[in-house]
């Protein structure tokens, strides 16, 4: 059988009553110690004032008539007895005592309803027991209503403790869960346009909600931005593979000649290589966006001179221009800075309208700036917010896939740096801005 988890507003209010309770029993019996001893402590002063003055009256023989006038008279009783033979009794039935002096105890005890003290003296060669008693009856009456009222206001208390905090938690609390059944209503209607807005109870419910929205936020931007990608590689998949369906059918229904099927193969394997690349770049993104790189000091100028010989490899048609300073270093990630820089120059290589392509890497103080240029057509105004995004090109004709440049912005804000494009005298010009330190 599975046991209901104990809510939090309930195990607040248990942390309420654990604190709570053991104080206020714990002042409630500092209470009734302190009222008991008061109050003893009265009754016993009182008590020896009225044996004194019995004594007093007794060793110089005033008249009995005297007793009546001693204060606290009303409720005090007294027996006097000589050598084990009551001799005198005030407000009490003679004898009552008379097992106190027997047993020649002496000091205070409690008997039935009174406080008795008992004092054995000897006077004239005579065994004087002197048994005073107060009646604590109104006392004891008190002590027992009083006992009755704690106990009960005990009780009325951990009830208002209870009824308290349970006010006090739902109200702090309440908002905690609306924002559970607003995030179950998301998760059956959906997150579109969908936020958290509820009662503020405190700073934290603030921030509660904050950053509760701006997951949702991040959620709702993930998750657009898996259709928009979903739709991208759908329709990039599509247009090879239909391609190399077509060339594949060719081949199969119509080619004669063994050059007919070189060529439908060929086209075939052309197509298919673009799915792969298309492959590669999503799991270069993946890996890249998961952030799991190491950095080290390497040097850029090196770094730079190693991808432009590569490209004046490839591209011996075209003039380089090159304008380097000597030994720039910065910490990075060599690999991912080479993609970065490669891409750059591989475009400013195929758009080039007067075969060449001009490259400048400099520093100052608190940057290092990558110049990769080339004279072409300008990039479309309407056009130029987008080019760093995922499958984006300028190009209807190319063969491209539209991730190059996305990728190379990725990595050059792994680095905290940035890529710009800008239009200068008939230049298209690629700025990648680095940030001398990355603290």
């Amino acid at each position: 059988m599975v046991m209901a988890m104990m809510s939090v507003k309930r195990k607040i209010n248990l942390l309420y009553l654990a604190t709570y309770v053991p104080l206020i029993l714990l002042l409630i019996f500092l209470l009734i110690f302190y009222v008991y001893r008061w109050k003893k402590s009265e009754i016993d002063s009182g008590i020896i004032a009225f044996y004194n003055d019995l004594y007093r009256i007794y060793t110089q023989k005033i008249p009995g008539s005297a007793f009546l006038s001693l204060p606290g008279s009303d409720k005090m009783a007294f027996e006097i007895y000589k050598n084990g033979k009551l001799v005198s009794s005030f407000h009490v039935s003679p004898g009552s005592f008379f097992g106190l002096q027997e047993k020649n105890s002496a000091g205070f005890a409690n008997i039935e309803e009174y406080r008795v003290y008992v004092r054995n003296l000897k006077i004239n060669d005579d065994l004087v027991s002197f048994v005073v008693a107060r009646n604590i009856a109104s006392e004891l009456r008190f002590f027992k209503f009083f006992f009755l009222f704690l106990f009960s206001g005990t009780g009325v208390v951990i009830m208002l403790i209870w009824l308290f905090g349970e006010k006090i938690t739902g109200k702090l609390l309440n908002p905690v869960g609306q924002i559970g059944m607003i995030l179950q209503e998301i998760s059956k209607e959906g997150i579109l346009n969908r936020r958290i807005d509820v009662k503020k109870t405190g700073e934290e419910i603030s921030k509660l909600e904050k950053a509760v929205n701006m997951s949702l936020d991040k959620i709702e931007e993930l998750i657009n931005e898996i259709e928009t990608i979903s739709l991208n590689i759908a329709h990039e998949l599509r247009t090879p593979l239909a391609v190399a369906k077509s060339s594949l059918e060719v081949a199969l229904f119509n080619a004669k000649e063994p050059s007919d099927f070189i060529k439908s193969i060929t086209n075939s394997v052309e197509e298919l290589n673009r799915v792969i690349e298309l492959s590669n770049a999503l799991l270069y993104i993946s890996k890249l966006e998961r952030g799991s790189y190491t950095f080290e000091k390497i040097d850029l100028s090196d770094l730079v001179a190693r991808v432009v010989e590569k490209y004046m490899t490839i591209h011996k048609n075209l003039e380089f221009q090159l304008e380097f300073e000597p030994t720039v270093t910065f910490s990075g990630n060599e690999m991912l800075l080479e993609s970065a820089i490669s891409c750059l120059i591989d475009n400013a290589c195929k758009n080039t309208t007067d075969k060449s392509v001009k490259i400048a890497l400099k520093h100052s103080e608190d940057k290092i700036e990558v110049l990769i240029s080339n004279n072409g057509i300008p990039i479309p105004k309407e056009l130029r917010s987008r080019i760093f995004d995922k499958f984006a090109t300028t190009d209807k004709q190319s063969r491209g896939i539209g991730l190059g440049l996305y990728i190379s912005s990725k990595i050059v804000s792994f680095h905290h740096g940035m890529i710009r494009y800008e239009y200068e005298n008939g230049n298209n010009v690629f700025r990648l801005i680095l940030p001398m330190s990355l603290t």
